[in-house]
């Protein structure tokens, strides 16, 4: 008899047993988590970053910490190109590792780009550190794109997709699943194919800059009451000569200005146009000279009516304009473009 008891005692723990164990392993709580790649605008020529972003939003019974990710991305190969991180090519093309939402020591198990077939994985795990329960688009990874071929004609948008298999994972080793995948965008804009030129005038003896007329071949413009002038939609990877002149002064010019396409204009400095060139027009008997003509044609208008000798603009013609005359005499332009 109690052999029996003892037999069905033993049946009893075995059968009640494996229940005990699934319920020490069950399933974690289900925090909800997304997995983002930030989009960017890449110009061919340059770099543009995006970054590997998680968020994490537990209830605030049960919550489970989140202790390491896995990310897996695929992406056009042909248009982009991963820029290592550290520069050493020894150990592959990486990603520069971020720190927002882990604070601990940060285990990398993978951090490899293969630029070839358009993949990266990284995964990183903190080994000590704060838990982490909640987490708004905190950074794990930054990548540096650059285009992989020629500048594009129109303007592309490629994707940078979340694979399936990316993971995440609880202090216990337990899979924490990726509710939320938002993949990225990386915009291309169509190749500028012009450019612009843009330096200062300032005209001898003047306040007010403006009125200076530069040319640039066929393109032209004005400058501003500070000078400031721009020359756009030049053909880029030429060479201009540019050439600034205003009435009562010599040209002054600027040689073998390279264009190069995109936003940034080609900045030629400032330079000085020298007052006093006033005998209308330089004809080959008065070429682009300041002399002892135009000395005579101040002189005869002094303190008069006829404004075409005021030199500086202040509508008279007396010893300011007589002064920078004289300074210059023996000046010929167009002079070379200096301040």
């Amino acid at each position: 008899m109690n052999r029996k008891i003892v037999f069905t005692l033993v049946a009893v723990a075995l059968l009640v047993l494996p229940t005990a164990m699934t319920a020490s392993a069950a399933e974690p709580g289900d925090p909800d988590t997304t997995i983002t790649i930030t989009d960017a605008t890449l110009e061919c020529g340059s770099t543009a970053t995006s970054q590997i972003l998680i968020t994490i939003a537990n209830q605030e019974t049960d919550p489970e910490e989140v202790r390491g990710v896995e990310v897996h991305l695929d992406f056009d190969p042909t248009l982009l190109q991963v820029v290592d991180a550290d520069g050493d090519s020894g150990n592959g093309v990486q990603l520069a590792v971020e720190s927002e939402l882990f604070d601990g020591d940060l285990r990398i198990g993978q951090n490899l780009v293969d630029n070839a077939v358009g993949t990266i994985v990284f995964a990183v795990a903190q080994s000590n550190g704060t838990p982490v329960f909640n987490a708004a688009d905190a950074a794990i990874a930054t990548i540096t794109w650059k285009c992989a071929g020629q500048c594009p004609e129109e303007q592309v948008g490629t994707a940078v997709i979340v694979a399936g298999n990316t993971l995440m994972s609880d202090p216990d080793g337990y899979l924490v699943v990726a509710d939320c995948a938002v993949s990225g965008t990386l915009t291309i804009p169509a190749c500028v194919t012009a450019g612009c030129i843009e330096g200062y005038v300032s005209p001898q003896g003047r306040y007010d800059f403006s009125g200076v007329h530069v040319m640039a071949g066929a393109y032209e413009a004005d400058t501003d009451s500070t000078g400031h002038f721009k020359l756009e939609g030049l053909e880029a990877g030429t060479s201009w000569e540019v050439m600034a002149e205003m009435p009562g002064y010599l040209d002054a010019m600027a040689s073998s200005v390279q264009v190069v396409a995109g936003e940034e204009c080609t900045d030629i400095g400032a330079t000085k146009l020298l007052g006093g060139d006033v005998v209308p027009p330089p004809t080959p008997e008065d070429p682009d000279i300041i002399d002892i003509n135009d000395i005579t044609y101040i002189a005869s208008r002094f303190l008069g009516a006829d404004m075409t000798a005021d030199v500086n603009g202040d509508s008279m013609v007396n010893i300011l304009d007589l002064t920078v005359a004289a300074a210059n005499f023996g000046m010929k332009g167009p002079t070379s473009w200096a301040a």
